[in-house]
């Protein structure tokens, strides 16, 4: 019976070498090239993410100090608003107590005079 021993890691290298030694080389060097475009393409859309990141924060920020000031300016309006309003109910019931003192007034006079 013939020796069978099976070829070691080595020798299936050094054939592989010969059989595809060239093809090997151009492939590798493909593969280092897409490597390097894919880790190129990667720092790109990261620096992207970056500035859009930034410019969302930004937006935000100014979102938060426009709403802050709207809410100052809403909050001075209403408080001036509520002091106007408060001045004219306090007119109003100042009219019509006199009003109503002017009526009983009146209707005192009324109810002497029939009597």
């Amino acid at each position: 019976m013939p020796d069978m021993t099976k070829p070691s890691l080595g020798e299936i290298s050094t054939i592989r070498d010969i059989l595809m030694g060239e093809q090997m080389t151009e492939y590798d060097s493909r593969f280092q090239q897409l490597n390097e475009r894919l880790n190129a393409a990667e720092e790109r859309i990261n620096n992207r993410i970056d500035e859009l990141q930034a410019r969302q924060e930004a937006a935000l920020q100014q979102l938060r100090k426009d709403t802050e000031a709207r809410l100052e300016a809403l909050s001075q309006q209403l408080g001036s608003k509520s002091g106007e309003l408060e001045e004219r109910i306090n007119t109003v019931s100042r009219n019509d107590r006199v009003r109503l003192g002017e009526m009983l007034s009146e209707l005192g006079k009324q109810i002497s005079s029939t009597s």
